[in-house]
């Protein structure tokens, strides 16, 4: 599985993370998120979250060039899931499985109040900027619309599926990925 690459990018509230851990439970790859790497940041250079906020609101780092620098690391060594907005950053790289996933709004703005427990209007105002935030990304790096079917292999409606299932259909999509790859290292 050292090779494998499975990007999930989505919307905030669509599951990316929750769909990431059920798959890495089941395939033993780790799972590599901008949470994860900006904590890798934090620790490696010894200083607080506020302070490398500080350096990035200065001008003084780069964090978007940090973290795909990072996660392109994680992706030549492979054996990773890479979800959410980290995902989005690599859409240029090959990958053994794209899936983005997508819900109704209304869902989605649900989804992010109860997990984070704020308001449904706080979870909306959150919503918005992440959709717009992710939407600009696309745009700069790939000249894309962030829901342009093309940039990825499936994409997933987790409206109302669990991440199980959401998880099932990945499974059974990577399936036959998995064997050709297992076939072209014999």
């Amino acid at each position: 599985m050292e090779r494998v690459v499975i990007l999930i990018p989505g919307m905030l509230g669509a599951g990316c993370t929750s769909v990431a851990v059920e798959l890495s439970k089941r395939t033993g790859l780790q799972v590599v998120n901008t949470e994860r790497i900006v904590r890798e940041i934090v620790a490696e250079k010894r200083i607080s979250f506020m302070e490398l906020t500080a350096l990035v609101r200065d001008g003084e780092v780069d964090l978007e060039g940090i973290v795909r620098s990072v996660a392109l690391d994680y992706l030549r060594e492979g054996g990773v899931i890479i979800e959410g907005r980290t995902a989005l950053m690599l859409l240029d790289q090959p990958a053994t499985l794209k899936a983005f996933l997508y819900a109704d709004r209304r869902v989605r703005i649900e989804r992010v109040a109860r997990r984070r427990g704020i308001s449904v209007e706080e979870a909306e105002r959150e919503v918005k900027r992440s959709d717009e935030e992710r939407r600009r990304l696309v745009g700069r790096l790939y000249g894309r619309e962030l829901t342009d079917p093309t940039l990825y292999d499936v994409m997933l409606n987790t409206s109302n599926i669990p991440p199980e299932e959401a998880v099932d259909l990945l499974e059974a999509m990577l399936k036959p990925r998995l064997e050709r790859l297992n076939k072209g290292d014999s």
